[in-house]
């Protein structure tokens, strides 16, 4: 229901809520949840991914429950009180547009835990959750996993709050709709990474400081039956923050395609227009358009170019991309964004499961791939 208490019944369901960014029970196997937070450095050099999901839209061990009718029938009919998930954590530091630290690993149900009454999660040794201090409101997050080669991982990062919670009372559709959260649209982020070898020794230090973002997805549907093509993105300008959010049902002719700015401290979410030009294929195939304009009302404009692949698999693409916003005034705003493709109809496929495993680490040790 929104706030004023009539059902939403879109395929798209929209807040920015700190109270919403809680886990929510799974009523299905197929129901799945991400907490996602990324951060560019100062100095545009470094930047941080960080994705904790309750169940990996990606793991093989997710995926094959819904590629055969045989599963289908046998598991996935359990009760909810007996649902076994596949959480998952995502960590990438890139440096210089190049993944220098990635660790995908998966854990066991046991090792998975969150709360549905206030924002946090842990899997294993790695965690996070949402605070209140004299100083503000943010997120510590704490990053203890392996590595290839069995080495070890350790981080510690605080997301303080700049620009979040814009809607804390607009309930949004936990049934039959893509669920997507703009907790934190800008974060100050301040971090440590460290490294070690196999023999305890530490190999590395990073100290990081830059501007961050989080949100929050959840679907109770299985992803790769469920969304055709999905692309997000968002900037931090002097001024203002931009997120464009372009999402695709299988069913649908047309994406939900939008645009928020916040500026002076006011989320502005508005429905946009979108032309994509210029197509090119990556590594792994996924075409993908090499400039992206959307406008809506307001004479509001935002042009992207991404400019480099920081990350890339047989679903997926992660960009630094160049993001130009044009507002009211007419004035032109340029920075460097992260944005996102993602195209899961390739999850159907069983002959990817090998590769796909061999990037995620299991029982306490690293992937073999990078």
């Amino acid at each position: 229901m929104n706030a004023a208490g009539n059902v939403r019944t879109e395929k798209f369901s929209f807040t920015s809520s700190i109270a919403a960014d809680v886990w929510h029970p799974k009523p299905n196997r197929e129901a799945y949840e991400w907490w996602y937070f990324d951060a560019l450095s100062e100095d545009g050099r470094d930047a941080v991914v960080i994705i904790f999901l309750d169940n990996f839209v990606f793991s093989p061990r997710y995926n094959k429950l819904f590629k055969s009718s045989r599963f289908r029938q046998s598991e996935i009919s359990d009760p909810a009180s007996q649902i076994k998930n596949f959480p998952a954590l995502a960590f990438t530091y890139y440096r210089d547009g190049k993944p220098k630290y990635r660790a995908i690993n998966e854990f066991s149900n046991d090792e998975f835990s969150a709360d549905a009454e206030k924002p946090s999660c842990r899997m294993g040794e790695n965690f996070f959750r949402f605070k209140r201090a004299p100083y503000g409101s943010g997120y510590d997050v704490s990053i203890d996993t392996k590595l290839r080669r069995n080495f070890r991982l350790q981080a510690s990062f605080e997301w303080l709050s700049i620009e979040s919670d814009f809607l804390p009372d607009r309930d949004i559709s936990t049934s039959d709709a893509h669920s997507w959260n703009l907790a934190v649209s800008r974060a100050d982020v301040t971090g440590r990474i460290s490294v070690e070898n196999e023999k305890g020794k530490n190999t590395d230090v990073v100290h990081f400081r830059g501007t961050g973002y989080h949100d929050h997805n959840f679907d109770n549907r299985w992803l790769p039956q469920t969304v055709s093509d999905w692309q997000w993105g968002r900037a931090h300008f002097t001024d203002s923050t931009a997120v464009f959010y372009r999402y695709k049902e299988t069913d649908e002719e047309k994406p939900t395609t939008k645009i928020f700015i916040v500026q002076d401290e006011v989320l502005s979410e508005m429905d946009a227009s979108y032309e994509e030009q210029n197509f090119a294929r990556d590594i792994f195939g996924i075409r993908y358009p090499k400039q992206l304009s959307f406008a809506s009302e307001g004479n509001v404009r935002l042009h992207v170019k991404p400019t480099k692949i920081i990350d890339a698999s047989f679903f997926y693409l992660r960009f630094l991309s160049e993001m130009t916003l044009t507002l009211s005034d007419g004035r032109e705003r340029k920075t460097v964004g992260i944005t996102e493709y993602l195209a899961p109809k390739a999850l159907k496929y069983r002959w990817l499961d090998w590769l796909v495993n061999m990037r995620i680490g299991r029982g306490g040790k690293g992937s073999f791939l990078p």
